[in-house]
């Protein structure tokens, strides 16, 4: 892959790993959403100052989209050693499942829900598909208009374009493996 069409990948990646849009970007970054839409897709290579605006606008370092890393073709992470975020005001932590291999497709992740504690009922949208199985507790899950309840063993699997959100809505920690395309970065 040339490293414009690397560079923009990882853009993207990152972008809708942070939940938001090219219109955010322009906003943040003062960069057409059209040329951050170019340069995501490999069709321009970025100028140093229109990177590092957007990568202030997402809040990392321009060498997070530049560095080349040191990756394996398999992906092994002991419990002890996994990435998480945390979103404290709804409770919920996310844990990568599995590390960075060159151009990955899709993420693995646990996600865990407090008790009590129930996500807003935004609801955000981007391509792609997520797949989730809930481990332990009840989770409800909101796509478009409808709401599904979903306890442990069930799993649902959907189109990330309808608008979707998730909400723990049991007495005790929810958990579920889950599973995006396009990957989420943590």
């Amino acid at each position: 892959m040339e490293r414009k069409n690397e560079i923009g990948a990882r853009i993207k990646q990152y972008r809708l790993s942070k939940g938001l849009t090219l219109k955010d970007i322009e906003v943040k970054a003062k960069v057409s959403a059209t040329h951050v839409s170019e340069i995501e897709r490999g069709m321009t290579s970025p100028t140093v100052g229109a990177l590092t605006k957007i990568a202030e606008a997402m809040g990392t370092d321009v060498a997070y989209f530049v560095e080349k890393k040191n990756v394996s073709k398999l992906s092994i992470i002991h419990k002890s050693s996994r990435k998480k975020m945390q979103f404290k005001d709804w409770g919920a932590t996310y844990y990568s499942l599995a590390k960075d291999i060159p151009h990955p497709k899709i993420s693995f992740l646990e996600v865990e829900l407090d008790p009590g504690i129930k996500r807003p009922e935004e609801t955000s949208t981007h391509d792609g598909e997520e797949f989730a199985l809930v481990t332990k507790g009840v989770m409800e899950i909101i796509i478009g208009d409808e709401k599904y309840i979903l306890k442990e063993g069930d799993s649902i699997h959907y189109k990330a374009s309808e608008p979707h959100a998730m909400r723990n809505i049991g007495d005790a920690r929810c958990r579920a493996i889950w599973v995006t395309l396009p990957p989420y970065s943590l």
